[in-house]
């Protein structure tokens, strides 16, 4: 079951930000981040605005079954309530893929640069280390979001894979994908 205890960290700008496991109750509020996030900030993100249609309560479905599976995990970031970072990290539904796991992860574009998706990253990587079972953290990024490359680079990941125009954008251009990953106690 995915739970963590949250944490309060102090961003670089002396913010307060609570990090936490999200729950079936946050549906409403991780809908309408989500939203933000799509309309103003989707450049590097793989869904597009008008592929967007959850409603609050297929989110809160969604919350509860990703709480409910081993080894998933969504965590929010707040500051005040509102919320201000998002990480959902799902393993490997196979037998083979088991002790892998893959994750997502944005911060609004006003608390970049802060701490808070290091922060965010930090709290998945003690999660996983707890548990054991999880030995790999997965991502895939666009290979033009260098911030986000530069992050997971200090975190420790290694790049992995380069697929080549894997995403093709409404004009017409295309982003490569870079895979990174993350080896938990390495023997």
């Amino acid at each position: 079951m995915g739970w963590f205890e949250p944490i309060k960290i102090v961003d670089k700008y002396n913010q307060i930000i609570e990090i936490r496991t999200a729950v079936g109750a946050d549906a409403e509020v991780i809908l309408a981040y989500n939203r933000a996030i799509l309309s103003s900030e989707s450049s590097y993100l793989l869904t597009v605005p008008e592929e967007y249609d959850m409603t609050v309560e297929m989110e809160r479905e969604w919350i509860e079954e990703t709480l409910n599976k081993e080894n998933s995990l969504i965590l929010i970031a707040e500051e005040h309530g509102k919320v201000v970072g998002f990480l959902d990290f799902h393993s490997g539904n196979k037998l083979r893929i088991s002790h892998t796991g893959y994750f997502g992860m944005s911060v609004r574009s006003d608390y970049q640069g802060g701490g808070i998706g290091k922060a965010l990253l930090q709290a998945l990587i003690d999660w996983a280390e707890k548990h054991r079972q999880i030995e790999k953290i997965t991502l895939e990024v666009f290979a033009n979001n260098s911030k986000a490359i530069e992050l997971y680079r200090k975190m420790g990941f290694v790049q992995e894979s380069l697929m080549r125009k894997q995403i093709k954008l409404q004009d017409g251009k295309y982003v490569d994908v870079i895979g990174m990953g993350l080896l938990l106690n390495p023997s």
